[in-house]
């Protein structure tokens, strides 16, 4: 039997875009309304998608846990964006070192337990717990948490952080 080989193409990659637009696909709803260091672990939000996406959160009941990743548009405003920060341990961090808002990109990215899902007409409202963003964040993205691909055992963290 003679096997034959697919004949592939070397593929090129197009330049990466100097600039990147992207779409809120929802809005975070909580009783939040100002930016806050922390105490996020009991805050309940919600997430309601846009009716566009409501078929693309079939099935998303299924899981614990999400990853949402929001724009932290109230940021965007800050009169300081500093290339470090001290923490309350009092250790310097440069600030992609640490979950500051204030971020060049003001990406926020969270894992959160999915405590409920809801239909509403044409809307899907995920209600989650410990999300760090305010009431009226814009949400980029939403993703299943998934341990065997999101769980680092054994991760590292500097001292005193």
């Amino acid at each position: 039997m003679k096997l034959f080989r697919l004949r592939q193409e070397p593929f090129h990659r197009p330049e990466a875009p100097a600039t990147v637009t992207l779409d809120p696909i929802g809005y975070v709803h909580n009783e939040v309304t100002k930016p806050m260091p922390r105490g996020w672990e009991e805050v309940e939000s919600q997430i309601e998608l846009r009716p566009e996406h409501r078929d693309r959160a079939f099935g998303i009941e299924g899981y614990s846990h999400l990853i949402v990743v929001f724009y932290m548009d109230l940021a965007a405003g800050a009169p300081d964006f500093p290339k470090q920060v001290t923490l309350q341990s009092g250790n310097a961090y440069g600030i992609l070192a640490t979950r500051s808002q204030l971020r060049p990109n003001h990406l926020g990215v969270s894992v959160v337990p999915l405590t409920g899902v809801e239909r509403r007409g044409k809307a899907v409202v995920l209600r989650v717990r410990g999300l760090d963003a305010i009431d009226g964040t814009p949400v980029l993205d939403i993703k299943p948490y998934l341990p065997e691909y999101d769980s680092v055992p054994g991760a590292i963290l500097p001292s005193g952080s």
